[in-house]
């Protein structure tokens, strides 16, 4: 496993393996938005993006500015991991302000009980955007990324069945677990072999309110974690950090980039 050192550039938090610097146009790119208690991140790779959840309401302008920024208004994908308005809100104002996509991709079918998920879908068709349900362990590509859905279908509510994505690069990769439960943590550990949920970055499940099944950690073996929050609400996670002498960063106040060659990372923050 790859380690990752410290070093404080122009004013920016940068961690780097002691390697050489990455290359200008790295194999793949992490953009977690500034966005409170909620998840929106933006996977950019070979000249596709994807949009993993969409972020609360309340950024909606923040998040369709950042894609503007970047000249992104068609995406390849938009992806929910699951109907919850902390992560599915702003995919809807998105594409009803003009965002769109080859495809819109979901662990959910249609008949879901959820005014969330099915206005949503909607809008997705009346954009002439395909919905396609993915089905459990089934891959995909993003430029150099292969991304892998991984979920607990037996769970009994929406975070038990979120779905989660390993995302492989090169010789890295990456695990963004959504709102996974601890109950879903011990299942899906059941369920995968080791090499599934291994990951030298991960995103902490359920906002970092859920700590991580102290297993589930040991089997994902990261070199860093991330947390879709602001660090006081969640002091049981840092505690796990900690105790493991893992970097830890949050996203609930600051936005995270992440970059890979497909082997060393490196990470930044910067203001919303």
């Amino acid at each position: 496993m790859k380690r990752l050192l410290s070093l404080l550039l122009t004013a920016m938090l940068v961690f780097l393996v002691p390697f050489s610097a990455l290359a200008e146009e790295p194999l793949f790119r992490l953009t977690v938005m500034a966005a409170g208690e909620s998840d929106c991140m933006l996977l950019e790779s070979g000249g596709e993006a994807m949009l993993v959840d969409g972020g609360s309401n309340k950024y909606r302008e923040r998040l369709v500015k950042m894609l503007e920024s970047r000249g992104l208004t068609r995406l390849k994908y938009l992806y929910n991991s699951h109907p919850h308005d902390d992560h599915i809100d702003g995919l809807y104002r998105a594409m009803l302000q003009g965002i769109t996509a080859e495809a819109f991709l979901t662990p959910f079918g249609p008949g879901l009980p959820s005014e969330l998920h099915s206005r949503t879908l909607k809008t997705a068709k009346r954009r002439e955007i395909p919905v396609r349900v993915l089905e459990n362990g089934e891959s995909f590509s993003l430029g150099s990324a292969r991304l892998t859905l991984l979920r607990w279908m037996a769970g009994c509510t929406l975070n038990d069945q979120s779905g989660m994505l390993r995302v492989e690069v090169g010789e890295t990769a990456l695990l963004l677990c959504a709102d996974v439960t601890g109950k879903a943590q011990k299942a899906l550990l059941r369920s995968l072999p080791p090499e599934l949920l291994r990951a030298d970055v991960v995103k902490a499940p359920h906002h970092g309110l859920t700590p991580f099944v102290s297993e589930f950690l040991d089997a994902v073996e990261p070199q860093m974690i991330f947390v879709t929050n602001t660090p006081r609400r969640a002091p049981k996670l840092a505690g796990q950090a900690k105790h493991r002498q893992l970097p830890l960063y949050f996203s609930g106040a600051q936005t995270l980039v992440l970059e890979t060659d497909g082997v060393n990372w490196t990470v930044r923050e910067e203001k919303p």
